[in-house]
């Protein structure tokens, strides 16, 4: 600290050594973008409403108790008088509000930032108004009846009646004094306003009253001013009454300690095992929803996102519920896999990057997925909740982002980090912490997105069982290699082979080896997932791997390669069964028409009620023409229980894989703005020297100055610089110097008294003309304090 007393913040901020200076910048980043161009600017923009707000809801709990502490203190106060109205050393935390800027002076004289006073509202803590301030709206002859009811010197004179009530009913021991013969019903009447809020609705509040007439507890209280009325029907209890009777306490008890963040512990094993299980089923859900959105893509709404049907087919698609098929979606979206593809008639597409994402282990897309999720603001969570307007909030849609998010995801996972390890922290215990890490930004959603990041961090294998895996604390430390070799060391060996059972199934022990399973999922259906894989083969699955260009002999030699056991003969009867079949019944494009080897199966075909909507009709013993098209004609036949083919206009079997639609080359969305990370030290050095520079050209320029005029320097500043200069000015009661240029473009300076900012314009006592003025803020060029 200073030597000397500082006389405004400026001074004091000036007096900091350098790391003091950086320590400040770090902590309140706003501060240094634009740079301000001294000390005395960056007193100016640090005590605006906008940053001491940041710089308030950045405070935990003991700070902000001591704030307020201070904010109800009379200024300028003590550390000694702090620490007796907090109940505890309040040093520590007087330390870190000087560090932030937000109180200023030596221990013996704080002052604290007028902003500050004005963001923690009329009732800090739950108290009321000074009585000066209280008993103010009383007439001067209310007050004098006041005074001689009170047993005081009489004065008509509002400046020394103020005081001397305020001296009396401020003491505890004449509080005590006249509390001891009060009725029956004030004391309960005082329990209810002691710790706030200290207002009440009184049926004409206003009324005189006096002590030899007072019948209720609110008249006894009013003809003692221990109530003051606030307006016609409230009534307040005011300040320092209400301090007296919380025994000269602000709050309840200072609340020094964090929460606990009581840890259960869990076997290592089954935190590993249930991290790489959770981060395989998700890479493989966003996987199956780029799979998916590559042959149908669903529509952008107009609004944009995703509709609420098309969300649910993806979800009957996926089989996971609605919450976690919009997790799937949101999340492949921030990791730029899926975007919008930029159509007359927009579509949700897979990008080119899914095609290299899909190419790489599951360590390394996990790692892709999971650091997506770490940056981004959208809060997946709304989904389906309802906006101002009562429109249900969709996937994908611009209304999802939150600039804190992202913010409070780290906060949560931070306090995860710190807990021991292999050890799991219930979700109650995390929000609690959180309220007392910053109660001023305590809120609903806040709480909702701390509850929502644990569960998608669960889902998601940053966690497992509860606990933070290997994977996810070497994410959160930055080190992705390391994260990838977590999982990987936690992930089961990919096997190789499956067994292949008389039941038409197969099981694959494990997680099967990737190309494996695309080429077995070409011709079986995934019957259920968990430790093991069960795959089923049917007339469906199998023709759809024939469709694709495989043939019998194909795909009876891939699975005779892949199982542990002989190809079970009722499945060699089903591919080779399916294969006769497969094309004996072709498809081609006139309108459509139908070939057939066999004259009788065509004609089983007219006459098959569910052909009927296709407009059958017999050309020749072996064709049919249809009136609907081919494709309509291979659905209808499929689901008549023929094996039909798609045949090109050589006559040739037509291969038909699906189409793999992709959008053009998209970037990854870029997260919603926050609040701004703390400066690299290199440019808090800079800044420093900067605004050092700036002081030493101001203090040469006051120097050259000082022969030729007694104004001082005026520094041109912003129009916000010089706003809030004037507001402290007229908040502190003293005169500056403005430097003023009017609608002719000439420059003069003026000596003004500030009485009041409003809309702009400042209202102030011009010394030299004696008159009231109103100045344009826009244009003042600049303010200093008067000698």
């Amino acid at each position: 600290m200073p030597a000397a007393t500082p006389r405004t913040l400026a001074e004091d901020l000036r007096a900091r050594p350098d790391d003091g200076l950086e320590e400040l910048l770090a902590l309140r980043p706003d501060l240094v973008s634009p740079l301000p161009t001294s000390t005395t600017a960056l007193a100016a923009r640090a005590t605006t409403r906008a940053s001491v707000q940041r710089a308030l809801d950045a405070l935990d709990s003991p700070a902000l108790q001591v704030a307020e502490v201070l904010a109800v203190l009379p200024g300028p106060v003590g550390v000694g008088a702090v620490s007796r109205a907090w109940g505890a050393k309040a040093g520590e935390q007087v330390d870190r509000l000087r560090r932030r800027a937000l109180v200023w002076g030596t221990d013996r004289r704080l002052h604290l930032v007028h902003a500050v006073r004005d963001l923690l509202g009329p009732h800090p803590a739950g108290l009321g108004p000074s009585l000066a301030d209280a008993l103010g709206r009383r007439s001067p002859q209310r007050l004098a009846e006041l005074l001689e009811d009170l047993g005081l010197e009489v004065s008509h004179d509002p400046e020394t009646a103020l005081p001397r009530l305020a001296a009396h009913l401020g003491d505890a021991d004449v509080l005590a004094g006249l509390l001891e013969p009060a009725p029956e019903g004030v004391r309960a009447l005082l329990d209810r306003l002691t710790w706030g809020p200290p207002t009440g609705a009184v049926e004409r509040a206003d009324r005189q009253v006096r002590t030899a007439t007072s019948s209720t507890p609110v008249d006894w209280l009013l003809a003692r001013g221990l109530l003051a009325v606030s307006g016609p029907g409230t009534v307040v209890l005011p300040r320092e009454v209400g301090l007296a009777l919380r025994g000269g306490r602000v709050h309840r008890a200072p609340d020094r300690e964090p929460p606990a963040l009581p840890a259960t512990a869990r076997r290592p094993a089954l935190v590993a095992g249930g991290s790489a299980e959770a981060a395989a089923e998700a890479v493989r859900l966003v996987d199956a929803l780029c799979s998916l959105w590559s042959s149908a893509p669903p529509p952008v709404l107009r609004a944009g996102g995703v509709g609420v049907r098309e969300l649910r087919r993806t979800g009957t698609a996926l089989e996971v519920d609605e919450r976690t098929t919009a997790l799937v979606v949101e999340l492949a979206h921030a990791a730029g896999l899926v975007a919008d593809d930029g159509d007359v008639e927009p579509r949700w597409l897979p990008t080119p990057a899914y095609d290299d994402w899909r190419e790489e282990d599951v360590p390394r897309r996990w790692r892709v997925l999971a650091a997506a999720w770490l940056a981004t603001t959208r809060v997946p969570g709304l989904v389906g909740s309802r906006d101002a307007r009562d429109a249900p909030r969709n996937a994908l849609g611009a209304d999802l982002d939150r600039a804190a998010a992202r913010a409070v995801r780290r906060e949560v996972l931070d306090l995860l980090v710190g807990a021991p390890v292999d050890h799991a922290v219930e979700a109650d215990a995390v929000v609690a912490r959180l309220r007392w890490q910053a109660p001023r930004r305590t809120g609903r959603l806040r709480e909702d997105v701390a509850r929502w990041s644990l569960g998608e961090a669960g889902w998601l294998g940053v966690l497992g069982a509860g606990a933070l895996s290997a994977a996810g604390r070497a994410l959160l430390a930055g080190d992705e290699q390391g994260a990838e070799e977590a999982l990987a060391a936690a992930l089961p060996v990919p096997v190789t082979e499956v067994l292949l059972q008389a039941d038409l199934t197969a099981v694959a022990p494990g997680p099967l080896r990737a190309d494996l399973a695309v080429r077995l999922g070409a011709v079986a259906r995934v019957e259920s997932r968990g430790g093991a894989t069960v795959y089923r083969f049917d007339d469906a699955s199998v023709r759809r791997g024939l469709d694709e260009g495989l043939t019998a002999d194909d795909v009876l030699s891939f699975l005779a390669g892949v199982s542990a056991t002989p190809v079970p003969q009722p499945l060699e009867y089903l591919v080779r069964d399916v294969a006769r079949r497969h094309g004996r019944v072709r498809v081609g494009r006139a309108g459509a028409y139908v070939r057939a080897e066999d004259p009788a199966l065509l004609a089983q075909l007219v006459a098959d009620r569910r052909c009927a909507g296709l407009g059958l009709r017999l050309l020749a013993p072996t064709v049919l023409a249809a009136a609907a098209g081919p494709e309509e004609v291979l659905a209808a036949l499929r689901a008549a229980g023929v094996a039909p083919a798609a045949e090109g206009p050589d006559g040739e079997l037509l291969v038909r894989a699906a189409e793999q639609l992709r959008t053009p080359p998209r970037s990854a969305p870029r997260p919603a703005a926050g609040e701004p990370g703390p400066p690299a030290p290199v440019l808090l050095t800079a800044a420093v020297r900067a605004l050092r520079a700036g002081d030493e050209d101001a203090a040469a320029s006051e120097q050259r100055r000082a022969a030729h005029a007694d104004a001082p320097p005026l520094p041109p500043l912003d129009p916000a610089t010089s706003l809030a200069l004037l507001r402290e000015a007229a908040g502190q009661r003293r005169a500056v110097w403005v430097g003023y240029v009017d609608a002719d473009g000439l420059g003069s300076r003026h000596l003004v008294e500030p009485v009041g900012v409003d809309g702009g314009r400042v209202t102030a006592y011009d010394r030299a003309s004696g008159a009231v003025r109103s100045f344009s803020v826009h244009r003042v060029t600049g303010v200093a304090a008067a000698g």
